[in-house]
């Protein structure tokens, strides 16, 4: 289902793969000697399961908890691995994009699958399809859905095909209708989203619906998910918690991430710079190739749409038409400080028509600059919970701690509902939500190299980069809009596609833009500047849609993503979202909200709705 970074959120383990498991923890004395700090294996609590039902799950745990990069640790010189479940992701706009709430994060709303430690594949065989069937498990709890996990081996770089293979992943749920439409390829967001890790989150129902009349098909992208290689980095960041986050301080820290992440890969035979949009849109039309259909169909979100379009412009025979959530144009990638800014406007705007809310705060980007000069002028100290050992700590924040801060809190419905709190709070001198943030932030791993290497190539141009640094200025967010790129850039050693990668597109292929009015990080004005080249494209604006599960998360916004993809005709321009409401934390919620919006409102103690 598109993450934002200023410093990577650490990754989260998922849930047990069935129901029925718990974490066996290893005894007293076997804990003290253990070298590793580990929750212990899933172990069934059900006596007397039966061994073919055991087996399963484990069979589809194990293949969750395959190992990576991220699993090694060291020991005596060498390194050994420990299992750990697949990390949940926060994909773009449609996975449940629940992100860890860290300061610093930067470069786009993706969550890190982990890596393999593995070098371009040699023995794959090039445009042949090998594929095993497997059973998706929602994470949901609902039923499970029978697929095929398959794996295709492309060139790592298409100019030379027959220099080193890498290997991609998919997930295919076939249909059962007797003409099958063109298939469906889900392309995630990120860079370094999995689709294969998508499928089985929110966005399954959209799979489900369109599998009716087509098959889907959900890639991991070349370096991600479960790809190989994996391109996962081996560091992490360590940044004092005595000071302030500073620009200069954290791009300093990734730049030194980045030289060794870099050198990490190239001994081991990568070639970085072949990990850009262009091969992976060739890698698409090598797969439809090995499918031996005539046309693929794209669906897509965030970065994904940006790969879906640079597809249809090296391939537009290829392709039968798309749906694309949250539009990120050719030349989108470095992301525009205004777009921040107006939906913080907009949030002001709905605060002062939430009059419960607009009593403490008359003006919600008053509260926010007034912030932002308190910690520029005199950073603050305070405690924030280590995820990783409940332990309480002192941070000291200061005001680009919090710029990142509200940056990624702008990325779903869910977080921006608890912003007007949350500034509330710092008004008056609680800053611990931010210095827990901010602690996760600054001990967090490394993010993957994709994510750096498909930005950093597909760069942007002069007169877009001259737009960016005209905003910084005018700004709140300033500087933390697309943080760190595009500084970090050189020390990938990455160089941008040139001037045509990022000419505007035009092409005859019929695509749906969607976007929603609170989506900072695609805005709608990206969606309106592509369509100008698309005299068969739609678009599709989500009233009160945030970036992520943006339009396919709602009932009609599956069924016009579905009646599109279909081919049927699509006349609807603008989506209603369910009524927001705002979580203010030591507000009660009173029978006069309900009064006052001449509605029952059915809410949690502090919640505060506002009018549609």
């Amino acid at each position: 289902m598109a993450t934002a970074t200023c410093i990577p959120r650490s990754t989260r383990l998922s849930s047990p793969p069935a129901r029925g498991f718990r974490r066996r923890r290893p005894t007293r004395s076997a804990r003290g000697k253990s070298r590793l700090a580990s929750p212990g294996p899933w172990v069934s609590t059900r006596r007397g399961m039966p061994r073919g039902e055991f087996a399963s799950a484990f069979f589809e745990l194990t293949e969750r908890r395959r190992p990576g990069l991220s699993d090694l640790v060291p020991r005596r010189g060498s390194f050994v691995r420990r299992a750990k479940p697949f990390p949940l992701r926060c994909v773009f706009p449609f996975q449940r994009c629940k992100m860890r709430r860290s300061v610093l994060l930067g470069l786009g709303l993706a969550a890190v699958c982990s890596a393999q430690e593995s070098p371009p594949v040699a023995t794959a065989i090039p445009g042949r399809i090998r594929s095993t069937p497997f059973l998706l498990q929602p994470r949901d709890g609902s039923a499970r859905v029978s697929a095929e996990l398959g794996w295709l081996a492309v060139p790592e770089n298409h100019a030379r095909p027959s220099g080193p293979s890498i290997e991609l992943a998919f997930l295919r749920i076939r249909t059962a209708a007797p003409r099958p439409g063109a298939p469906v390829v889900w392309l995630a967001g990120g860079p370094g989203g999995s689709g294969t890790h998508d499928a089985e989150g929110q966005i399954l129902p959209l799979f489900l619906e369109i599998s009716q009349f087509a098959d889907v098909i959900a890639l991991d992208q070349r370096g991600m998910g479960r790809s190989q290689p994996r391109l996962d980095c081996p560091g992490r960041f360590d940044l004092p918690l005595d000071q302030p986050m500073e620009r200069d301080l954290v791009l300093a820290a990734f730049r030194e991430r980045a030289a060794e992440c870099r050198e990490f890969w190239s001994r081991r035979g990568v070639d970085l710079a072949s990990y850009n949009t262009n091969e992976s849109a060739r890698d698409i039309e090598d797969l439809r190739r090995a499918l031996g259909v005539p046309k693929l169909a794209l669906l897509a979100g965030s970065y994904g749409t940006h790969l879906a379009l640079a597809t249809i412009r090296l391939f537009e025979s290829s392709v039968d038409r798309a749906v694309l959530f949250g539009v990120q144009g050719p030349d989108h990638m470095e992301r525009l400080p205004r777009d921040f800014q107006d939906v913080l406007t907009q949030i002001d705007q709905l605060v002062k028509r939430t009059p419960l809310l607009a009593e403490r705060m008359p003006s919600f980007l008053g509260a926010v600059q007034i912030v932002l000069k308190k910690l520029e002028r005199e950073p603050e100290g305070a405690e924030g919970v280590d995820p990783a050992t409940g332990e309480r700590r002192m941070v000291t924040v200061g005001k680009f701690d919090l710029q990142c801060f509200t940056r990624n809190l702008l990325a779903s419905r869910d977080q921006i509902s608890r912003l007007p709190g949350l500034y509330l709070a710092m008004l008056r001198g609680d800053f611990q939500e931010l210095a827990s943030s901010s602690l996760t932030s600054r001990h967090s791993s490394s993010p993957p190299a994709v994510d750096f290497t498909m930005r950093c190539s597909s760069g942007a141009s002069p007169a877009r980069r001259e737009k960016v640094r005209a905003q910084l200025s005018e700004t709140v967010l300033g500087i933390a809009a697309d943080f760190p790129m595009p500084d970090v850039c050189d020390a990938w050693g990455i160089s941008p596609l040139g001037p045509d990668f990022r000419a505007p597109i035009s092409s005859n292929v019929p695509v749906l833009f969607v976007s929603g009015t609170l989506d900072a990080h695609t805005p709608p004005s990206n969606a309106k500047e592509v369509l100008a080249g698309f005299p068969n494209g739609r678009s599709l604006l989500v009233e009160g849609g945030a970036h992520c599960l943006l339009g396919f998360s709602l009932p009609k916004g599956r069924k016009l993503a579905t009646r599109f993809l279909k081919g049927d005709s699509v006349s609807t321009a603008r989506l209603s979202t369910p009524a927001f409401g705002f979580l203010i934390p030591g507000i009660a919620r009173e029978s006069a909200i309900a009064a006052e919006f001449g509605r029952a409102l059915r809410t949690p103690q502090g919640y505060l709705g506002f009018p549609q």
